[in-house]
């Protein structure tokens, strides 16, 4: 029955198991195969805070800025925190989370000739990061607030563990 479902079609597959599983139908289930899915999913959500977390530095370390970022940023601190109100035992990898998520990026601007950024991260706390968010968010709200829309007006972020000191 799997081989033949997974070659037509896989998502009938897997609702198929669902069913079998939410209707007690053991017979039916693919053990397998539902261990693989959960493997891929356990995988996925496990890096949830690295790749939360490449988005944001991605966004930290532009020498612009873009309206849609306030967003953007706000967006995906909001999901990092939710992955980790769901699943707490993440918080122990966070900080090696955020600093493969900067090697991610680094090596992307990198490729996209962005050479500006320094070797070690800037925030190598998830604590730290999440600083820097809500530093750039109130950047952003008083921008908002006076109705003045031209974001060259705002200071880049600190990126440099002595501007992060000084700033």
């Amino acid at each position: 029955m799997s081989a033949t479902l997974i070659q037509s079609d896989f998502v009938v597959l897997l609702q198929s198991q669902l069913t079998a599983l939410q209707t007690g139908n053991l017979e039916a289930l693919d053990l397998p195969l539902l261990a693989s899915e959960f493997e891929s999913v356990l995988g996925g959500y496990s890096n949830e805070i690295q790749e939360r977390a490449e988005i944001i530095i991605g966004i930290l370390m532009r020498t612009y800025w873009v309206y849609g970022d306030w967003t953007e940023l706000k967006l995906q601190r909001d999901l990092l925190l939710e992955a980790l109100d769901d699943s707490p035992c993440l918080l122990g990898s966070a900080d090696s989370q955020v600093a493969a998520a900067y090697e991610e990026a680094l090596c992307t601007a990198v490729v996209h000739g962005e050479h500006y950024w320094p070797e070690e991260v800037p925030w190598p706390t998830l604590q730290m990061l999440l600083d820097a968010v809500g530093n750039a968010d109130r950047r952003y709200l008083v921008l908002e607030q006076s109705a003045n829309h031209s974001f060259a007006q705002l200071e880049p972020i600190p990126k440099t563990q002595s501007e992060l000191i000084l700033g």
